[in-house]
């Protein structure tokens, strides 16, 4: 999907892009944030309200995402608040954010990331990278124009173990190779071909996400 249909879908979903980031960000940046939009709509099945902000209490006027990975408490960019009516608690949803692995203790980029609030507010307090077990589920992007490689796939497959399997998604535009889809379906982790705003594809990763978060209210 192009820039000029990615932008009409972000911003019909949640709201205006601001001029900075809509001139800047190039198909990459967009698939991520149409993404975060998927996972927004997922909340919002699971029953949550939504808060699109910069500082955790006003809504932002204007969406400003990150087109590049950084720390979850540095710089001023857009977050998604979701508050949920039958629980305190609440989640966050980032773009392009680090993220600590609970076994090697290395950061990885989450290039979309579902993360408990109290843990987004310890980072954001003691400027350290929230921990994977304070994870909901988090995304890997690939706005690839062919299948991603069986690398990529490898890579991915690491990148779940250390973040926890269940919670890993990889998901790109383009068909999937045999090849990467025969080596990713026996795992938890699960992959996403030709998913664009509004395929089925998109339609199966929201039910997962939904499903997610879901079990995570559900845990006392």
């Amino acid at each position: 999907m192009s820039k000029s249909n990615l932008v009409p879908a972000i911003e019909n979903a949640i709201g205006a892009l601001k001029k900075v980031y809509r001139d800047n960000a190039d198909e990459s940046d967009l698939y991520e944030a149409s993404l975060l939009v998927l996972c927004i709509d997922a909340a919002r099945e699971a029953g949550g309200t939504v808060l699109l902000t910069k500082d955790g209490s006003t809504a932002a006027t204007g969406l400003h995402f990150r087109r590049s990975p950084g720390n979850l408490w540095s710089g001023n960019f857009t977050y998604a608040l979701i508050n949920f009516p039958d629980t305190q608690k609440q989640l966050e949803i980032h773009l392009g954010v680090y993220v600590v692995a609970g076994r090697s203790k290395v950061a990885h980029e989450c290039d979309v990331a579902i993360i408990e609030h109290r843990e987004a507010e310890r980072s954001r307090q003691a400027g350290v990278h929230p921990r994977s077990s304070k994870l909901v589920a988090s995304i890997e992007a690939k706005h690839y124009s062919a299948s991603p490689g069986l690398g990529v796939g490898r890579s991915f497959l690491g990148l779940a173990q250390e973040l926890g399997d269940k919670n890993c998604s990889l998901v790109y535009p383009s068909q999937s190779s045999d090849n990467l889809a025969g080596l990713i379906a026996p795992r938890q982790s699960e992959a996403f071909g030709e998913l664009l705003p509004g395929t089925p594809a998109a339609a199966r990763l929201r039910a997962r996400l939904d499903q997610a978060i879901r079990n995570w209210k559900a845990r006392i």
